[in-house]
């Protein structure tokens, strides 16, 4: 089973990322759906430590009571499409093609609050369904932008590829190494305006720079990255949680007020990043467990 998602190789994973979006803005979702079917039973069959990871994982969610129903071979293949078709999904909202009636949530009144307030924020997410829906991140301001920080070696270059397909995205990918005093410089100006920052909170960076934080996930501590939540204390602002999942065709975003501020002071800091990391793994376990094929983490999570 792969050891960490970092030493897992991005098999062909831009030039797969430039046959979609042309296929996707050509063919539309149905029918690259259909074209990836084999593409992604290949990967399937060849990719060993991948399919265990997916495997391991969907019999852990089953044994916490998620609805994933027994788990066979072809189980981890719906898993694997499941996660083609989130790629595709990516793309609509990179290309500004999810119309609001296509969301569900942006009522609710967690997202009301962040759209009056004018603050700039940090959003933790995760790799689970879709959080890419930027679209409705984006809608609760004209002038609000979005800030993606990416660990991926491939970031800049699909940020590069989104600005020519979507040039007027308020959306930037800004690939980091390290979520610490620089990532913090580098995003304070534009706190100061109001933006966002979003950051995938459930994988440690790669190269072990970062400090992590064991918590507990689904009955076993697994590492998390401290670097997320540090970055949050530095910044000074509120701090969301958002998860969209795919759910009978339209996207469910889901929005709450983590904390209005971090602090971890010096003298208990240890404890109170382990206390805020395990609230933060107990709210991404439940959504995890409510939408097991959408979690798209190919590797043994539970080991550093």
């Amino acid at each position: 089973m792969a050891a960490t998602w970092a030493s897992t190789a991005e098999r062909g994973a831009f030039a797969g990322l430039w046959f979609l979006a042309t296929a996707y803005r050509l063919l539309g979702r149905r029918v690259t759906v259909m074209l990836m079917a084999p593409l992604v039973l290949y990967f399937y069959a060849t990719g060993r430590r991948q399919r265990e990871a997916s495997l391991d994982w969907l019999r852990r969610a089953r044994a916490h009571g998620a609805d994933v129903g027994p788990v066979t071979w072809w189980t981890g293949l719906k898993h694997q499409m499941t996660f083609a078709g989130g790629a595709l999904d990516r793309f609509s909202a990179w290309l500004g093609d999810i119309p609001p009636e296509a969301t569900v949530g942006l009522d609710d009144p967690a997202f009301q609050a962040a759209r009056a307030d004018r603050r700039g924020a940090v959003v933790l997410s995760a790799h689970l369904g879709v959080p890419e829906v930027m679209r409705a991140i984006a809608t609760i301001g004209e002038r609000r932008g979005v800030n993606i920080l990416a660990h991926s070696a491939n970031a800049a270059k699909f940020a590069e590829m989104m600005a020519k397909m979507a040039p007027m995205s308020s959306v930037r990918i800004i690939e980091v190494t390290d979520l610490g005093l620089a990532a913090a410089m580098t995003l304070a100006a534009s706190m100061e305006n109001g933006d966002w920052a979003v950051i995938l909170a459930d994988r440690i960076a790669p190269g072990g720079k970062s400090p992590s934080i064991w918590a507990p996930f689904l009955g076993q501590d697994a590492p998390f990255p401290a670097g997320p939540f540090i970055l949050a204390s530095a910044l000074k602002c509120p701090v969301y949680t958002l998860f969209s999942v795919r759910q009978e065709g339209r996207y469910r975003v889901m929005l709450s007020k983590f904390s209005e501020r971090l602090d971890f002071p010096r003298k208990d800091r240890e404890a109170a990043l382990k206390g805020t990391v395990s609230r933060f793994a107990a709210v991404l376990e439940e959504q995890a467990l409510a939408n097991p094929f959408q979690w798209f983490n190919f590797y043994d999570f539970w080991r550093l």
